[in-house]
């Protein structure tokens, strides 16, 4: 039998079901809007996708959320295709986080 992925909660105790509503921030908004562009420019199948998100770090993907676990799986694809350089974007990330400031010019 193959192994379960970090996805696959079918047949184990999971928890309560969070029921709190709240409103979808706008960064979630915009990935929505990119993740569409970028699978049809990119041609990026839900497969691959789905692929990229299920190979997270365990610890990583049960601390992460939807649209984190999203953001990862993207952010993982556009590096695995070369459209994004994994280094030039720790560098830029590190940039932004000791500016202390998500408003950040490119």
């Amino acid at each position: 039998m193959s192994e379960r992925l970090i996805s696959d909660l079918g047949g184990k105790p999971a928890g309560d079901i969070p029921r709190d509503e709240r409103r979808q921030l706008f960064w979630e908004k915009q990935l929505i809007a990119v993740v569409n562009l970028l699978s049809a420019k990119l041609d990026i199948t839900l497969d691959e996708f789905r692929r990229a998100v299920e190979e997270m770090a365990p610890e990583d993907y049960a601390k992460s959320y939807l649209y984190g676990r999203r953001l990862d799986g993207w952010l993982r694809l556009l590096i695995e295709r070369g459209t994004i350089d994994a280094e030039e974007h720790r560098a830029r990330t590190q940039q932004i986080l000791a500016s202390g400031s998500r408003d950040h010019v490119f």
